[in-house]
């Protein structure tokens, strides 16, 4: 239930565009001569307002949606070592979310017939810049040689830059972390970042249906690969996938994700080819199993095949209210489809939802047009 709220343009075409050609350094490292003071001062002005403009230019609209149905095509993206849903079950979900989309927003959904295909083939189509970027905005949990120092400040300065209230968060991972004292960025970021690296090792001992880890050396666990997904060929406004998106990252921290681990149970992001501006993802593999593990992270809760797709759609249907209304996550709120689920107990937290207790509007979290999507 990860959003994207501060990524900043980087397509390879764009690298420097606000750096003005006449301001770009010679090979000394020294500016080049321009005739007049007042002339490099215009210039310089000049290039400035360009940046500005560029910058706002970045931020996605809210979507103006139609009057009738809104239409979105759909994937299912595969990982053929982890186990997946079925097409009745993919039937049975999209109807779940549907309902609760209408329920919760008043917005009426129409899903084209779903396509299926391979995460490989959709992560093949990332431009290679926007794919390095997002391989290094990965920290390297799996071979332990990632930077922990710099990990601590990559979480304190995400947080401090992102949306959502420190009290609002440090009381959401209270229950998981302790007391935060002194209540501060730095010491929350520091917290959450060692708690995240202690739970993901829960995640790497998951096995795959062909027996081996099901977090191996290939990036599909990997958030930010995800979020590099709109910048390559996608022409969807819905990726549901079989893949467990767990790890640790460098950018983005999320406080509901640090408690699970660094499991993401899904994202929206910018996507070039969607008609709404972004796409929404979301996994369908913490529903999937009834092992004990699973079973003992969801608070003892095990589910039906049916069961299991129903409340994949309905919390599913959180990510279409970040990218139709692009609002935000009212922490504290149960009755708010918007409320992250804690944990994975995805039954006791359906079952506090409330659309007549949470309308559109009715918090500042819950308004239209307050999540910023920046790309």
């Amino acid at each position: 239930m990860r959003t994207v709220t501060t990524r900043t343009r980087n397509d390879p075409k764009e690298e420097n565009s606000c750096t003005a050609p006449w301001l770009k350094q010679k090979p000394d490292g020294t500016l080049p001569l321009m005739r007049t003071a007042p002339l490099r001062l215009a210039l310089a002005t000049l290039a400035l307002l360009l940046c500005a403009r560029a910058a706002i230019a970045a931020t996605l609209p809210l979507p103006v949606l139609p009057a009738g149905p809104v239409e979105m095509r759909v994937a299912y993206a595969v990982n053929p070592r982890l186990p997946r849903m079925d097409a009745q079950q993919l039937a049975i979900a999209l109807e779940a979310m549907q309902r609760a989309v209408q329920e919760h927003f008043g917005i009426e959904l129409r899903f084209a017939p779903v396509k299926e295909v391979t995460i490989a083939s959709l992560f093949d189509t990332i431009p290679p810049a926007r794919r390095a970027k997002a391989l290094k905005e990965s920290y390297d949990f799996k071979s332990g040689r990632g930077n922990r120092a710099e990990l601590d400040r990559a979480f304190a300065r995400g947080f401090r830059t992102g949306v959502e209230p420190l009290e609002e968060m440090i009381a959401f991972a209270r229950p998981h972390t302790g007391a935060i004292e002194p209540a501060t960025f730095e010491v929350f970021g520091a917290r959450t970042a060692a708690l995240q690296l202690e739970r993901v090792e829960r995640w790497r001992t998951r096995l795959a249906l062909d027996g081996d880890p099901a977090i191996d050396s290939q990036p599909f666990n990997e958030f930010p690969m995800w979020l590099a997904l709109g910048y390559g060929d996608v022409p969807f406004e819905l990726v549901l996938t079989n893949q467990l998106i767990a790890g640790v990252e460098n950018v983005l921290p999320a406080v509901h994700t640090a408690v699970r681990g660094g499991y993401s149970n899904g994202l929206t992001t910018y996507n070039r080819l969607s008609r709404y501006g972004t796409v929404s993802v979301w996994s369908t593999y913490a529903f999937t199993g009834n092992d004990a593990q699973l079973v003992q992270w969801r608070g003892g809760e095990t589910y039906t095949r049916e069961e299991a797709a129903q409340l994949a759609g309905l919390s599913g249907a959180h990510e279409i209210g970040h990218q139709l209304l692009h609002v935000l996550h009212p922490f504290g709120q149960p009755a708010c489809l918007m409320s992250p689920v804690p944990m994975f107990s995805y039954r006791e937290w359906a079952g506090k939802l409330s659309a007549g207790q949470c309308p559109v509007g009715s918090n500042p979290a819950m308004r239209p047009g307050v999540y910023k999507f920046n790309y």
